[in-house]
C-alpha cells in the first residue's frame, strides 16, 4: 500500500520523520487486517451457496468490523501525513508527503465504499423479495466500482510519493 521513509535532518524533518514512521506503522496494521481477512469471501460465497444466510451474515460482520478498524488506522495515517506535510520542510518533502496524505485519504474513501458494498450485500442475502436482492445486488457493485477506482487512485498517488523519494535519496531516505 504505502512505504515509509526516513526523512532526516533539523527539527521539522525529525517531527516529520517522526509522523511518516508512525504513519506507516497504521498502514502496516491496515495490511495485517487485510491480509488476515483475504479469504472472508470465499467463506461468505461458501456459505451462502449452502443457504446458510447466517454464518453468511455473520462473517460479513466480522468483515466490516475489520473494515472499521481498517478505516480508523488510515484516518490517524492521513491525519499523521497532513500534519507532517504542514511542517517547516523542503517543497520536495512537501510534495512527497502531500502525495502521501492523498494517497490515504483516497484509501479512506476506497475502505467506506468497501464497507458500503459488504453491507448491501449483507442486506440483500437470505431475502426472497426480488426487490431487496436486486437493490443489494446493484450498491454491492456500484460501491465495488468506486472501491477498485479509489484503490486505484492511492496506489497511483503512493507511487508518485516513492517516486520523489527514489529522485532524492539525500532528502528522503527509504526506512523500515
Amino acid at each position: 500500500m504505502m512505504s515509509s521513509c526516513n526523512l532526516g535532518g533539523n527539527s521539522g524533518l525529525d517531527e516529520a520523520n517522526q509522523l511518516d514512521q508512525s504513519a506507516g506503522e497504521d498502514i502496516r496494521e491496515i495490511e495485517r487486517l487485510v491480509r488476515e481477512n483475504k479469504n472472508k469471501e470465499v467463506e461468505v460465497t461458501r456459505a451462502r451457496n449452502a443457504g446458510d444466510y447466517d454464518t453468511a451474515r455473520l462473517l460479513m460482520d466480522d468483515s466490516v468490523k475489520a473494515i472499521d478498524s481498517g478505516l480508523e488506522k488510515a484516518q490517524s495515517a492521513a491525519g499523521k501525513l497532513d500534519k507532517a506535510s504542514r511542517l517547516d520542510v523542503n517543497s520536495t518533502i512537501k510534495e512527497y508527503l502531500s502525495l502521501r496524505t492523498d494517497s490515504a485519504n483516497r484509501a479512506i474513501e476506497a475502505l467506506r465504499e468497501l464497507r458500503r458494498g459488504v453491507i448491501a450485500y449483507r442486506d440483500g442475502t437470505g431475502s426472497s423479495e426480488k426487490a431487496v436482492i436486486e437493490k443489494s445486488k446493484n450498491e454491492t457493485q456500484q460501491a465495488l466500482e468506486k472501491y477498485e477506482k479509489l484503490i486505484t487512485e492511492s496506489d497511483s498517488l503512493q507511487r508518485q510519493a516513492d517516486e520523489i523519494a527514489r529522485r532524492n535519496p539525500d532528502t528522503i531516505k527509504p526506512g523500515r
